[in-house]
């Protein structure tokens, strides 16, 4: 008699899946990123001129980096503008009063992205998305004392103090300082607002913004990482906008290896709170190893870790309308 053997073939899901792919730039290169005042303002025109006018060194001296590995670089330059906590003009009204002050510096802005698409967009949820990979560090001496960050919405870099308010009156328990986990001899401690019961924070939203530059979240709607142009005028209000508009007729991909962001002073605070919770966001592995297979192919040395991935500039000589 003669049995047949069937061979079955066993392989977890996970295997399977392969990372969407996304075309890369060398630099995604922020030209800025301004509030609702910023734009608005009476002498809006002339103000947004002479932003640009201090960021236009900083490009130029980026552009002249030279070769990456063996091409010569690739830089695509963006634009993040509030329409997420804010209530703007018209599309039309603020993009082309964007796009001109920049151009009268002899700056290009190759993208234009809406901040509430770092929210959401459609059926995705980037936001949230981000939200469910933060793997907070773990804390010595930890009771489970203190809400996660997914009951409390905040996220530090450390130890918080212990709260000592309804201890005893009498009790002798010292006050304990915060520390933060990985130290270098003194502690910089942050306590990160995450969200709260109807809002992202802003802090968030840079961590999202910066994820998405850097080709590290792929979501199913591909316009989030390969911008549209819009044909004709643009759309009266600002959720029939594409998340992501592509503005020049660039080759360079919105997403890059690395980012680089021009900013205003006072968002260093909203950016090292973003670099709190990158520090404690687990990407998807097998796009870590995309990035690292395509940048070895081009001869890139990429760093290991994302933080390291980002760098800023900081611009101190403009003053917002609002006086912040």
């Amino acid at each position: 008699m003669t049995v047949a053997l069937h061979r079955m073939d066993y392989r977890e899901q996970a295997t399977e899946y392969v990372a969407p792919s996304v075309g890369l730039s060398h630099v995604s290169l922020e030209l800025g990123h301004l509030y609702m005042e910023d734009l608005q303002a009476r002498e809006g025109e002339s103000r947004l001129a002479d932003y640009f006018v201090s960021v236009y060194p900083w490009v130029k001296a980026i552009e002249s980096m030279g070769r990456w590995g063996t091409t010569s670089p690739r830089i695509s330059t963006c634009f993040l503008i509030d329409d997420y906590f804010s209530r703007l003009d018209e599309p039309g009204v603020i993009i082309k009063k964007v796009v001109d002050a920049a151009a009268k510096s002899g700056l290009s802005i190759d993208y234009i992205a809406r901040e509430s698409s770092c929210a959401e967009f459609g059926d995705t949820r980037l936001a949230q998305l981000v939200f469910d990979q933060i793997v907070p560090e773990p804390l010595r001496g930890a009771n489970g004392g203190r809400p996660t960050v997914k009951d409390c919405g905040w996220l530090s870099n450390g130890r918080r103090s212990p709260n000592t308010a309804a201890a005893p009156a009498m009790a002798a328990e010292p006050w304990q300082s915060p520390e933060q986990t990985a130290a270098n001899r003194h502690s910089v401690f942050m306590d990160v607002e995450i969200r709260d019961d109807e809002l992202w924070s802003c802090s968030f939203l840079a961590s999202v913004w910066q994820l998405l530059r850097l080709g590290l979240l792929r979501p199913e709607d591909k316009q989030l990482t390969k911008p549209v142009r819009v044909d004709g005028d643009y759309p009266s209000d600002w959720s029939d906008l594409p998340p992501v508009i592509k503005l020049t007729k660039t080759a360079n991909s919105f997403c890059a290896y690395r980012s680089f962001s021009i900013l205003p002073t006072r968002f260093m605070e909203i950016e090292m709170a973003a670099r709190t919770v990158l520090h404690q966001v687990r990407v998807d592995p097998l796009i870590m190893e995309d990035l690292e297979a395509r940048a070895g192919s081009e001869s890139i040395e990429l760093p290991p870790t994302i933080l390291d991935r980002i760098d800023y500039a900081f611009i101190n000589d403009w003053t917002p309308a609002s006086g912040r």
